[in-house]
């Protein structure tokens, strides 16, 4: 017997955020095979962009969740040095590099298929990006994932995070980050209730100033 299309959301959620990584894999391999997500495959006017355009200044992206490959190929090319897309699904990580090689982008994008919270980066970024993926792990665990992700950023380079958030139900997470890094700036879109954050790891010495004065 079938479980109410309610009842199934509510287990795929618990399973995306509290499964083990093969579970995980699973769930969002047969998600982009059936064409789930094929509203992520185009997003132009995406509002994270111009955060990620700005900020990567002719360096180097690494987008956690990058999913089918729709920031690395829609970013304005002349933006970026170098762009690395990371996701959990081989199916969205196929699709990304397909996409990547019909925009002539291979030369400064490249994809890899593995989990956030094991992937180790090589070297470090001007841009660390969490494109709605940072609430697919538990919100106790978001301090820790970006204290590991935080040794990856380049000196000046920040965090960018972007959230859907209609119903304020991850408001832990921004909480988490305000409490324990250095906001640059958040916007919050009402019209679509995302919300985009751009941080670093830790005070920096001006900011400080203006909290000790």
């Amino acid at each position: 017997m079938l479980l109410p299309r309610k009842a199934r959301n509510v287990v795929r959620g618990l399973l995306q955020r509290y499964g083990t990584q093969n579970v995980k894999k699973h769930l969002w391999d047969r998600e982009y095979s059936r064409g789930h997500w094929s509203c992520l495959e185009s997003v132009p006017e995406d509002c994270v962009y111009p955060y990620v355009e700005k900020y990567a200044s002719q360096g180097t992206i690494l987008d956690l969740g990058c999913g089918p490959g729709s920031t690395g190929s829609e970013i304005n090319t002349a933006t970026y040095s170098a762009y690395t897309g990371v996701d959990i699904s081989e199916v969205a990580i196929a699709k990304a590099k397909t996409r990547t090689e019909k925009d002539r982008r291979t030369n400064k994008n490249e994809y890899i298929q593995s989990e956030i919270v094991t992937y180790v980066p090589t070297h470090a970024y001007d841009v660390i990006l969490f494109g709605d993926s940072l609430y697919y792990f538990p919100h106790r665990k978001t301090a820790e994932i970006l204290d590991r992700y935080s040794k990856y950023l380049k000196l000046g380079g920040v965090f960018i995070v972007r959230i859907y958030d209609p119903r304020g139900k991850h408001r832990a997470i921004v909480r988490t980050i305000e409490d324990n890094f250095d906001v640059v700036e958040k916007h919050l879109y009402r019209q679509s209730q995302i919300l985009v954050i751009a941080f670093r790891p830790g005070p920096t010495l001006d900011s400080a100033k203006n909290r000790a004065g």
